[in-house]
C-alpha cells in the first residue's frame, strides 16, 4: 500500500486589541497589558492520496492497481482480527483520497456549574464494566476538554469540509501460507516471510464484497461532506 502525505500546519494567533504607532515601538502600560486577551488554537488540514492520483476532480488509480482478475494485485488492505490469527480479511484493489479542510482544535474547559449544557449529563455513561467511575465522581463538569470544530463561514449548499474517495475492488479471506513457519515463540502466529502473511495472498478468487465511496458528479470524484456545530473530547 503506498501512501502519500502533505504537509499540515499548526497557527496559533493571539489577538491583541491595542492601538500603537506604526513609526514606534514602546514599552507596554500595565493597564494595557490587563486588557490583552489571548487565544491559541490548532487549524489543521489534511490530504492523503492512497494508490491514486488526482487528474481534474476525478481520482484515477496507479497502474500497479489494474491488475488481471485471478493475479495478485498490490493495492490492498489487509485486517487480522483477535481470536482469529492468521485469517485476513483482505480489501483488494484498494485505493482512495481524503482532504480533510480547515479543522480547529481548541483547548476549553467544560463549564463548572449546571446549565442546559451540562446539567443534563448521563453518569452511567462514565462508569466501567465493574460500575466504578473513570472520572472523578462520574461527573464530567469542570474538566478540561479538546473542541473540535470547522469553520461556519458557509454559504448554503457548501460542503466542503471533508472530500473524500473510496474504492475496494474486491474483498475476500486470505489465510496464512499453510507452509509458513513460525520460530518466533513470543509472536506464534507471525510467519518468519513477509510473503507467507494472509494479506499477501491471493488463494481466494471469490469476492464476498466489494465496496465504494464517490460522488455523481464523475466516474470517480470526491463525496463532499459539511460539519456544522462543535465536538468535545474529554476524559482524558
Amino acid at each position: 500500500m503506498k501512501i502519500k502525505f502533505l504537509p499540515f500546519y499548526l497557527f496559533i494567533w493571539i489577538f491583541a486589541p491595542i492601538q500603537v504607532a506604526a513609526e514606534t515601538l514602546r514599552p507596554m502600560q500595565d493597564e494595557e497589558l490587563e486588557a490583552v486577551t489571548g487565544k491559541n488554537a490548532i487549524q489543521l488540514s489534511l490530504k492523503m492520496h492512497n494508490n491514486v492520483e488526482v487528474q481534474d476532480d476525478n481520482h484515477v488509480a496507479l497502474s500497479h492497481c489494474n491488475t488481471a482478475p485471478g493475479t495478485y494485485n498490490p493495492c490492498r488492505l489487509g485486517m487480522e482480527f483477535v481470536d482469529k490469527e492468521r485469517n485476513w480479511l483482505v480489501m483488494k484493489e484498494f485505493y482512495g483520497y481524503l482532504n480533510l479542510v480547515d479543522i480547529r482544535l481548541e483547548g476549553v474547559k467544560l463549564p463548572s456549574s449546571s446549565t442546559a449544557h451540562s446539567s443534563y449529563y448521563d453518569p452511567d455513561r462514565f462508569k466501567r464494566e465493574d460500575g466504578t467511575c473513570m472520572i472523578a465522581g462520574c461527573d464530567p463538569r469542570g474538566l478540561a476538554a479538546i473542541e473540535m470544530t470547522y469553520t461556519s463561514a458557509k454559504g448554503t449548499g457548501e460542503y466542503g469540509d471533508m472530500l473524500t474517495f473510496l474504492n475496494v475492488g474486491r474483498m475476500a479471506v486470505e489465510v496464512n501460507d499453510p507452509g509458513a513457519t513460525y520460530s518466533d515463540a513470543s509472536n506464534p502466529h507471525t510467519p518468519d516471510d513477509i510473503a507467507d502473511f494472509g494479506f499477501m495472498q491471493e488463494q481466494n478468487q471469490g469476492v464476498a464484497n466489494a465496496f465504494r465511496i464517490s460522488d455523481s458528479a464523475g466516474p470517480n470524484a470526491n463525496m463532499q461532506v459539511r460539519f456544522d456545530g462543535r465536538a468535545l473530547i474529554y476524559g482524558f
